[in-house]
C-alpha cells in the first residue's frame, strides 16, 4: 500500500494517518506536556474523534460527525468554533488562531486576526488542504496551486503542489514565517524567512512523501520511511532519533518534532522542558499527533465497521498499480472512507497531466479501474488519487 499524503496539515501541527492494525479502535486523545491552560485536557466524552491538531496554548479535535472540538487558552476566541459547527473535515492551528476546511471545499477561520489570518481570501472554495502559521495562513487549492494570507504570503512558482505545511515565530512588530510545499514529482520547496536554513531543502531533494514546519525548522518523509529534517536545531529538534526508518508520518511542534512509525508508535523529539517529548505508555495504536508549543497530542484509532457495515480507511487509500511496469494494461485499486468526487490522473516527470482515467463521484469503499500503456510513451508517470480533503500519489513505468 502506498501511504496517502494526508491534506489535514497545520503551521505546528500535522495530522498523521496510516493505515494498520489497532488494538484501540475508540478515536480517543491522549495529551502529553505543559497544560498550564489545559491544552491537554480533552474534554469529554475522549471518544470518536478522527483527527487533531495543537496551536500555541489550545487544541483543536476534529469528530467523526464533522464537529469542532477546542479547548485550552481563548484569548483571542480561537477556542469559539463559528457555527454552523459541522461539515468540517480537517482542521489547523496556528498561534492563537484556528482553521477549519468543510466538506464543501470552503474554509472558516476564527481566532487572532492582526495580520488578516483569519481573512479568507475569495473565491473561499476548491481548497483541498490548510495549514497554520504563527501568523499566517495556507489553503492548497485543488488545481495544486495554493492561497495564503496573513504575513509573509509570497508564494513562489511552481504551482503543483499536493501537500502544504506553515511555521514561523513572533518577533515585536516583526513576525517571522516560512512555508513548505510538496510537489507532485516529490521535490519540496520552502519560502519565507530562512534565518536559520529552514528553507533550504538537503541534498537530495527528490523522493519525498510528506512535509511538517515548526517555529524556525522543518522535516520532510522520503518514500524509503526516513525523516531529513533542517533549519533551526539548538535543542536537537532536527535530530531523529534511533533507528531513521519504518516512519510513515511526521508532524512538527514549536521546538519539538514528531515521527510515526508503521507500528503505530510515536517518536518525539527535540525540546523537552515540560515533557512534550515523553509519549505517555503505552505507546501504540496511535494514528496521528500534533505538536504545540510545549504540549503534544496524539489520536488513537476509530473502527466503525461491523459485519454488515465493513470497516472503512481512515483516509484515502491508493495501491501501486498492478503489474508494475506493464506495457500494455495495469490495475489501479483505491478505497474511499466516504463518498464524493475522485479524480484520478496521470503526470509525467515533468507535472504535466497526461491523462485523466477517472473524475466524477464514487461511493465509500474498493475502487479498482485499468490503465492503458498504449497511449503513454515508455517512461515514469505519478498516478494522483484527488478527493475534496486528500491526495495520494504512486509511480508506475510504462514499458517499451
Amino acid at each position: 500500500m502506498l501511504r496517502a499524503s494526508r491534506f489535514l496539515m497545520a503551521a505546528v501541527s500535522l495530522v498523521l494517518v496510516v493505515g494498520y492494525s489497532y488494538a484501540q479502535t475508540d478515536g480517543s486523545i491522549v495529551c502529553w506536556g505543559s497544560n498550564d491552560y489545559g491544552q491537554c485536557d480533552a474534554p469529554e466524552p475522549n471518544e470518536d474523534f478522527v483527527g487533531v491538531a495543537a496551536g500555541f496554548l489550545h487544541s483543536l479535535g476534529l469528530k467523526i460527525d464533522g464537529s469542532v472540538v477546542c479547548w485550552g487558552w481563548n484569548s483571542s476566541g480561537q477556542c469559539d468554533v463559528p457555527e454552523p459547527n459541522e461539515d468540517f473535515i480537517a482542521v489547523a492551528a496556528g498561534d492563537n488562531h484556528s482553521m477549519g476546511l468543510k466538506s464543501d471545499g470552503t474554509v472558516v477561520c476564527w481566532g487572532h486576526n492582526y495580520f488578516g489570518q483569519c481573512d479568507v481570501p475569495e473565491p473561499n472554495q476548491d481548497f483541498a488542504a490548510i495549514a497554520a502559521g504563527y501568523y499566517h495562513s495556507l489553503g492548497l487549492k485543488a488545481d495544486g496551486s495554493v492561497i495564503c494570507w496573513g504575513c509573509a504570503c509570497e508564494v513562489p512558482e511552481p504551482r503543483d503542489l499536493v501537500a502544504i505545511a506553515a511555521g514561523g515565530f513572533y518577533v515585536p512588530r516583526d513576525p517571522i514565517a516560512h512555508s513548505v510545499g510538496l510537489r507532485l514529482n516529490g521535490t519540496v520547496i520552502c519560502w519565507g524567512n530562512n534565518y536559520y536554513g529552514q528553507c533550504e531543502v538537503p541534498e537530495p531533494n527528490l523522493d519525498f512523501e510528506a512535509v511538517a514546519a515548526g517555529n524556525h525548522h522543518s522535516l520532510g518523509l522520503k518514500s524509503d520511511g526516513s525523516v531529513v529534517c533542517w533549519g533551526s536545531n539548538g535543542v536537537g529538534q532536527c535530530d531523529v532519533p534511533g533507528s531513521n526508518q519504518d516512519f510513515v508520518a511526521i508532524a512538527a511542534g514549536y521546538y519539538h518534532s514528531f515521527g510515526l512509525r508503521s507500528d503505530g508508535t510515536v517518536v518525539c523529539w527535540g525540546y523537552n522542558d515540560d515533557g512534550q517529548c515523553d509519549v505517555p505508555e503505552p505507546n501504540q495504536d496511535f494514528v496521528a499527533a500534533a505538536g504545540g508549543q510545549h504540549h503534544s497530542i496524539g489520536l488513537h484509532a476509530l473502527e466503525t465497521g461491523t459485519e454488515d457495515d465493513p470497516i472503512l480507511p481512515p483516509s484515502v487509500e491508493l495501491h501501486a498499480p498492478a503489474p508494475n511496469p506493464f506495457s500494455s494494461t495495469t490495475s489501479i485499486a483505491y478505497e474511499l472512507p466516504s463518498a464524493g468526487a475522485v479524480s484520478l490522473e496521470i503526470y509525467d516527470l515533468a507535472g504535466r497531466l497526461v491523462e485523466t482515467v477517472y473524475d466524477g463521484a464514487a461511493v465509500a469503499g474498493e475502487h479498482s479501474v485499468s490503465l492503458s500503456g498504449s497511449d503513454l510513451e515508455a517512461g515514469v508517470y505519478f498516478v494522483m488519487l484527488r478527493t475534496s480533503s486528500e491526495s495520494a500519489t504512486a509511480k508506475c513505468v510504462v514499458l517499451d
